[in-house]
């Protein structure tokens, strides 16, 4: 298999099966959870687990780690990821589910951040089958934080259903959703974006940003963002923008002399090319942009 050929490369990876494959990350693992106690860019890489309905993963205080956690499947299933983030602590966490099949995954994947803590998640959502995610993120702690990124890109007939929640359970805590959503073909993306500030939780902010392109006339794209305030001095803002590929803009780059598919591919590149330019290690980088490049090629040859 290719992503794990190169994964075999890094020098800090843990891969499940039925049962763990490989531990070169020289972390601690006791059955279903896994302790991070050294500062280091670790990958994670999950085929056909089904062992545990749950995987847990528990960051030490004062400890930044960056974790690529990448799952393959080949059959519908169910699974449940807790990350604990202790005081002080820093996550940057970027996911990619894949399926060999058009298989049905239900996640969950929920994060406790305690004071100080710090946590950035990166959503590839390229998923050749049905998804339902549910991402649920509390803020403990003061000053606890998190960017939640997400790239979308829905095709063929697959439906997405994703709900997000942050709590916000201290004061001065922080919270940025940003989801990008791109459907074509008969893909149908459907979310649920939601934060709470509770009473009593003063200097908070909660931001929402939601932006959609539709590529096809039988594709959907459904965005809710909420948001539950129970307190005067917090910063708080949402908000959906979804529509079609601007007219527009499509026309001047025709004018400029790019043909109708490189116009095309250049503004849905501009939805695309933020979330990958995150991407610090370049194998991820380049298997995501292939996965992409993939799912954009196949519906050019479906139109």
């Amino acid at each position: 298999m290719k992503i794990l050929q190169f994964l075999k490369e890094k020098k800090t990876l843990v891969a499940f099966d039925n049962q763990q494959l490989i531990n070169n990350a020289k972390i601690k693992i006791k059955n279903n959870h896994l302790d991070f106690t050294k500062e280091n860019d670790y990958f994670v890489f999950i085929d056909n687990y089904d062992k545990y309905d749950k995987l847990s993963f528990n960051i030490e205080k004062d400890i930044n780690v960056r974790i690529y956690l990448i799952t393959y499947q080949n059959k519908n299933i169910k699974i449940e990821y807790d990350f604990v983030l202790n005081e002080s602590s820093k996550l940057e966490l970027f996911t990619n589910f894949n399926t060999r099949k058009n298989n049905d995954l239900d996640l969950k994947v929920n994060f406790e951040l305690s004071e100080n803590a710090y946590l950035k998640l990166m959503n590839a959502l390229v998923y050749n089958g049905n998804l339902n995610l549910l991402t649920r993120v509390n803020l403990n702690g003061k000053k606890a934080a998190c960017e939640l990124e997400v790239l979308n890109i829905g095709h063929q007939n697959n439906n997405f259903t994703v709900d997000q929640f942050v709590r916000h359970l201290n004061k001065s805590t922080v919270s940025n959703i940003n989801n990008s959503l791109i459907a074509n073909q008969m893909a149908k993306l459907n979310y649920s974006v939601s934060g709470f500030i509770a009473k009593g939780n003063e200097l908070s902010k909660a931001h929402q940003n939601n932006k959609g392109i539709m590529l096809s006339d039988k594709c959907e794209i459904e965005v809710e963002p909420k948001l539950f305030i129970d307190e005067y001095n917090v910063e708080a803002s949402h908000g959906a923008a979804i529509g079609q590929m601007d007219e527009m803009q499509l026309y001047y780059l025709l004018s400029r002399g790019l043909t109708e598919q490189e116009a095309r591919s250049l503004i849905i590149f501009g939805y695309t090319n933020p979330f990958l330019s995150m991407i610090e290690d370049k194998d991820i980088k380049r298997m995501l942009t292939s996965q992409i490049t993939k799912v954009m090629k196949e519906k050019a040859n479906n139109e």
